[in-house]
């Protein structure tokens, strides 16, 4: 009913209006937290957290955006413990030279398209890509992967860390503890996180010369013992076309990932051929690497000391990601400034990578491959939602609603999808630890839970979620 209908004269009405300010309670600030973003803007730190960047503050169009794209991804690729990761191949699980390489070859493809589209998200929407997240698997779920991410990136902290330190022990000739060199990467790549992505684009403009300079000395220097008998581009502007971003995006990771997981095939093929590499190898994956400079005296150290520098290039991401993740697990994640959560990220996987420094062979055989389970699963979620999506409502996207859950998809299909593709994992998983029924029935090592994942995963979600469209309109 309105006014008039209930007979109201507002001429006769002496009516005080009293303008009230409401604040958003994750943007209201307190004393401490003033102090430290006025600290943070002195010191030059990104201040900016897991809030959209509005259009109006995001860089102009360059002629140069294509090329910081690939040479971000190039330059967090070519590295270390990618190497190591090809070593694991004929190591492992006992491939020949072949077919390790016809594997890593597609998985480093296969990685790299996936993280390539994923990064298309950043410039037209904004925002983070776990904030995109909340736009196809609803609010609540997202923070489950938000969480599962955090994991993620203290696992790969970890193993940087260890490796750059046990690089820095072999080089000093056991002179400079691991524990040390842990110390070294972890501060470094603290210094280039924290202060944000401005220098991180700067360091990723230049880094990958030495990165890939080095690893062009390694396979020189290694090759003739080989067998022979692969969250950060919000501030683009909303021009940058999609697809040349895509290519540019997979070209970089894709190359980087190819060449540095050949290289450590090949020098898992020597393996068998060198007694003193596979007793290195067996206790030091990073020492073995340093080792393969040996026949450069001084020089080959120096080389080694710059693929320390590839494992803070690789760490920076992951790090600067981890602190922008615990920003979105509640609401009072943005009332932190993101600098001090990248700094407790720091800390804690350091931590780790000094309590578990022996055994980062298990990290890499063991915790690592866990993570790949979920990633799958959410990968394929997000599809089947943007395309689905697509059809229903045309692709629109209010990217003002990242914080409101009732504007959000409610989740109930994203989450049960992952359960699914939870109990695919855990059919089809073979690790050291744990075999799943399914495992038990193939050969040793054939580990299928992350296409179990994935095929559980995205075969649920478009009847749960047309269920979930159909009964809560969301």
């Amino acid at each position: 009913m309105t006014d008039l209908e209930q007979g109201c004269v507002h001429a006769k009405l002496d009516i005080k209006t009293e303008i009230v300010e409401i604040s958003d309670p994750a943007k209201s600030t307190s004393s401490f937290q003033r102090w430290t973003l006025r600290l943070c803007r002195l010191a030059g730190v990104e201040t900016q957290g897991i809030q959209r960047v509005a259009v109006d503050s995001r860089q102009p169009a360059g002629p140069d955006d294509y090329t910081r794209i690939f040479l971000l991804w190039l330059n967090s690729s070519l590295t270390a413990n990618n190497i190591i990761v090809g070593l694991y191949g004929p190591s492992y699980y006992g491939l020949d030279l072949a077919t390790a390489s016809v594997c890593g070859v597609f998985g480093s493809i296969l990685g790299s398209i996936a993280v390539a589209y994923m990064s298309t998200w950043g410039p037209r929407s904004g925002h983070r890509t776990l904030v995109v997240t909340r736009y196809f698997l609803g609010y609540y779920p997202s923070k489950i992967c938000c969480f599962l991410n955090i994991l993620t990136m203290l696992g790969y902290g970890m193993v940087n860390c260890i490796l750059g330190g046990q690089i820095i022990f072999t080089i000093s000739n056991g002179q400079t503890p691991v524990t040390v060199g842990i110390v070294v990467v972890a501060v470094l790549t603290w210094c280039i996180a924290t202060f944000g992505m401005n220098l991180f684009h700067l360091w990723s403009r230049y880094a990958w010369i030495l990165s890939l300079s080095v690893l062009c000395i390694m396979i020189g220097c290694a090759g003739p013992a080989f067998d022979s008998t692969h969250h950060y581009f919000v501030y683009f502007p909303t021009s940058t076309r999609p697809i040349r971003m895509f290519l540019s995006a997979a070209a970089g990771m894709g190359l980087a990932m190819i060449l540095t997981t050949i290289l450590g095939i090949g020098m898992a093929t020597a393996l068998y051929s060198n007694p003193d590499w596979m007793a290195v190898f067996a206790d030091s994956p990073g020492g073995l690497l340093a080792l393969s400079f040996s026949g450069l005296c001084g020089f080959g150290s120096l080389c080694a000391a710059i693929l320390v520098l590839t494992a803070v290039s690789n760490n920076i991401p992951a790090t600067y990601s981890a602190g922008l993740n615990l920003q979105m697990l509640g609401k009072w994640g943005p009332r932190i400034p993101q600098p001090l959560l990248t700094t407790l990220e720091v800390v804690a996987y350091t931590v780790c990578a000094v309590v578990a420094r022996a055994y980062l062979r298990d990290i890499m055989e063991d915790f690592l491959p866990l993570m790949s389970y979920w990633i799958v699963a959410w990968f394929g979620i997000v599809l089947e939602e943007i395309v689905l999506r697509a059809y229903r409502d045309k692709g629109a996207y209010d990217w003002e609603a990242w914080d409101d859950a009732t504007r959000l998809p409610n989740g109930w299909a994203a989450g049960g999808s992952l359960v699914a593709g939870c109990l695919g994992a855990f059919l089809g998983m073979d690790q050291s630890f744990f075999r799943g029924p399914i495992a038990q029935t193939l050969p040793d090592g054939c580990d299928l839970g992350m296409w179990l994942a994935f095929i559980f995963a995205v075969s649920v979600y478009p009847l749960l979620r047309m269920i979930e469209l159909r009964f809560l309109g969301r």
